[in-house]
């Protein structure tokens, strides 16, 4: 991977510190869909976490690499250095060390190490972004992802000509397996001594990402001419290896690659025709120089390039440029500059990329992912196959997960004879401790434990949806999702990278407004921030599948496939709507997509990343269920009224009606009497369900003062076996709707669920991204929303039921 002569023999025992003593910092770099995140997550483990770029939404995710003893940051996937939006900004700032920017030097921080992350089913856009990173002066190895799929696609990667013809250490790493993983612990810590940069290819003061230290550390460590001296962008240093070492002669070592020079010549050819094109414009140039290049004006720690300079106040602005003789200067504008750089490191890719692809790829030959995309990209079939999948997602959560919910609730909330449980755990400690059946065993029992019981029947659920969702990105069909979501989207002033962000929100909305943050546009950031309220996330499929077992026993998975299918309707609508009331304040530009190779996903990876997701959700969402819970527990054991005159706090004999949970929830009927469900147990639970859905159903069970172990069954769960509650549910809707419509109501009751608030959480995390009026004015909207279609749904349905 580099020269003998400066390679050492083993890694560092213990880590390596950088010379002001402070841990060593790797950052990931590489374009998306490359497994970069799923290598970030192999070698840091649970050691991670995200943190909001300084000035920014967009998160980094931080971990600690054990075993190298370096922190490591994971930057947002880009395809190139010049940020075209917020996320690649905090790449290009991150990268160049910027002021306020997570590796500011000036903090104490800074990247000693970048991890290029090449694909090598697609390894002309990794190359590029390769070639810029070069461009910084930052030190910088190569790892190789998808070398499977380059050689089921006939195009396998030469990591050992690659290797050499960079002049960097690259090895081939399937992240998602981990195989060689001492190996690549080994070449990290080795390149954090050795800080080997990229071969052929020399600091550019002007190029996206630069940093003026390393580059004066680049120049430092491998002897190259001062500026003035030397004039190609793209020219050799060192050993070979990028580490800096030289035989003293200044001649290429042994490590070099033949056709170097070729590679070298052939950029200055290009250099020297693009001269004699703006010449033929009219503009003065260098012309008269040997190798037709111009000098760059400005930048003492700057290396001239053949490309011309781009001005550091703006990209409209022009920059001086100086001819041979120094008296004739004129400007250059910094998109010629821009295109001239690039036109130079896309000479430079295409020869990197000839000298490691053993095979050369056949334009007229079709991979496989190409031919299962002409299926499942077509405007019909792959919209019915894409449907016909969230079908299949949502009825298995709704049957797969039940016999584990069982389980999981039991042991924290059974208080049947005999049963091993949390609950039971607490009567018999108060029991021993002479203070059982107060109003503290209620309090741990019902409030406590029933609240934790209801946190661990998520886990099941979460657990189907997420590995569901696990399938879908490993395979490489999400990608698929937003290209046929495209044409739909630009129809609503949208396009086709919105529907990532709308689909984890299926999942959970507070995922989805984070994936929203890296939208390009600040107009698609908002119209996707204020309709992602309408996705239908996990925490609303317990309240589905509850309904829809008490009064559509038969027909439960279709109701659930319904309700998601109307979650669509509304999200479509609320842009089509939003599109005529936020302005337009750029050309929508065309998405270009990378659709990554059909991959059959790794079971250990899935697993993993499933069980933390799964976990990440229950912790969060857990904290608010079980306050939640002990605080309707704590307010129906409040006696209110007239009913409640005489009664003791948490009176057995209190009824829940009587207490200041019921009658808070009586205010609120005449509101929604004309919705079907004006009735308080149904409108008491929306009020919890506004500070999180996932406390709707248990809050439903505790209004009618049953025993969420031997009255309700698993109405908590799946509802497939509920007790006593759908007689008392349907007695409820009966009086409230009238004989024969209690249905109509419950239809009716699902869509309001749908359609309001999501819970606090989620207004919070919209209060962050679009302001605090504008989150507001979005929740009321909501619930005005919520409320209308109730009504409609119930006063129309009851011209036909």
């Amino acid at each position: 991977m580099s020269c003998p002569k400066c390679q050492p023999s083993e890694a560092p025992a213990g880590g390596v510190a950088t010379m002001t003593g402070r841990e060593p910092t790797i950052a990931l770099v590489g374009n998306p869909n490359v497994g970069k995140s799923t290598l970030f997550n192999r070698i840091t483990g649970a050691r991670q976490r995200a943190i909001n770029a300084p000035g920014t939404t967009v998160q980094v995710a931080t971990g600690h690499w054990r075993a190298v003893g370096a922190r490591v940051l994971d930057l947002p996937g880009t395809y190139s250095l010049i940020a075209t939006s917020p996320d690649e900004q905090v790449v290009t700032d991150t990268v160049s060390g910027a002021p306020g920017s997570v590796t500011d030097p000036d903090a104490g921080l800074g990247i000693d190490l970048i991890l290029v992350i090449l694909d090598g089913s697609s390894m002309t856009r990794s190359l590029y972004l390769l070639a810029q990173v070069a461009q910084t002066g930052r030190p910088a190895v190569a790892v190789v992802t998808m070398a499977d799929v380059a050689e089921q696609n006939g195009e396998p990667v030469n990591v050992s000509a690659l290797a050499k013809r960079l002049g960097i250490p690259v090895m081939a790493f399937d992240p998602r397996s981990g195989r060689d993983s001492a190996v690549l612990e080994q070449m990290i810590a080795t390149a954090l001594v050795t800080r080997p940069r990229v071969n052929g290819i020399a600091p550019d003061p002007n190029a996206p990402g630069y940093s003026a230290d390393a580059a004066a550390e680049a120049l430092a460590n491998a002897g190259l001419p001062e500026r003035g001296e030397r004039e190609d962008l793209i020219g050799d240093a060192g050993c070979g290896c990028g580490c800096g070492c030289s035989d003293g002669s200044g001649r290429k070592s042994e490590g070099q690659t033949p056709g170097r020079e070729e590679s070298a010549g052939g950029a200055e050819a290009a250099a020297d025709g693009r001269a004699a094109a703006v010449d033929e414009r009219g503009s003065a140039t260098g012309a008269g120089r040997p190798d037709g290049a111009e000098s760059r004006a400005g930048g003492a720690d700057g290396v001239a390039s053949g490309a011309s300079a781009s001005a550091s106040d703006g990209p409209d602005a022009a920059s001086p440029v100086a001819s041979d003789a120094g008296a004739a200067v004129t400007t250059v504008t910094a998109a010629e500059s821009e295109m001239d750089r690039a036109a130079l490191l896309f000479s430079w890719v295409d020869g990197v990329e000839a000298s490691c692809r053993e095979h050369p790829a056949d334009p007229a030959r079709l991979s496989r992912s190409d031919k299962i995309d002409r299926v499942l990209l077509n405007p019909v079939a792959g919209v019915l196959i894409f449907l016909g999948l969230l079908w299949a997602l949502f009825h298995a959560a709704g049957e797969w997960a039940k016999p584990l919910q069982d389980h999981f609730e039991d042991f924290f909330a059974s208080e049947e004879d005999g049963a091993t449980s949390v609950a039971n755990g607490i009567t018999s400690l108060l029991d021993k401790a002479g203070i059982g059946g107060g109003w503290l065993q209620a309090l741990l029992v019902k409030g406590l434990a029933a609240g934790l019981g209801v946190v661990a029947s998520f886990f099941p659920l979460m657990f189907v949806i997420y590995i569901a969702f696990s399938i879908l990105e490993d395979s490489g069909y999400m990608a698929r999702a937003a290209f046929l979501g495209d044409r739909l989207m630009r129809r609503i002033g949208l396009d086709g990278r919105v529907i990532l962000p709308l689909i984890m929100g299926f999942g959970c909305n507070l995922p989805s407004l984070a994936a929203a943050r890296t939208l390009p546009s600040a107009r698609q950031r908002l119209v996707t921030v204020l309709i992602t309220p309408y996705t239908s996330c996990a925490a609303r499929l317990t309240i589905y599948l509850m309904v829809a077992r008490i009064f559509f026993a038969g027909n439960v998975g279709t109701i659930v496939f319904l309700m998601h299918l109307f979650s669509i309707i509304m999200v479509v609508s609320g842009a089509w709507v939003l599109k005529h009331f936020i302005t337009k304040d750029e050309q929508s530009a065309p998405l270009m997509l990378v659709l990554p190779a059909y991959q059959v996903p790794r079971l250990l990876h899935m697993l993993k990343m499933t069980l933390r997701r799964s976990w990440a959700f229950v912790t969060g969402a857990g904290k608010i269920i079980v306050v939640m819970t002990i605080v309707v527990w704590i307010m129906g054991a409040i006696p209110m009224g007239a009913g409640g005159e005489g009664k003791k706090f948490a009176d057995k004999e209190l009824a829940m009606e009587d207490s200041l949970y019921g009658k808070t929830a009586q205010v609120l009927v005449p509101v929604f009497k004309p919705t079907g469900f004006g009735e308080w147990h149904m409108t008491g639970a929306l009020m919890t369900g506004f500070v999180a859905k996932e406390t709707v159903v248990s809050s439903i069970v505790t209004s009618y003062n049953l025993d969420p172990d031997k009255d309700a069954g698993d109405a908590q769960d799946d509802g497939s076996d509920l007790g006593k509650l759908p007689k008392l549910v349907t007695s409820s809707l009966k009086e409230s709707a009238g004989e024969g419509r209690e249905g109509l109501a419950a239809f009716a009751f699902m869509v309001f669920v749908l359609t309001y608030t999501p819970c606090l959480a989620t207004v919070a995390e919209q209060t962050k991204l679009i302001g605090g009026k504008r989150a507001t004015l979005a929740v009321g909207v909501q619930l005005a929303v919520a409320w209308a279609l109730a009504v409609a749904v119930f006063q129309i349905g009851k011209i036909f039921v």
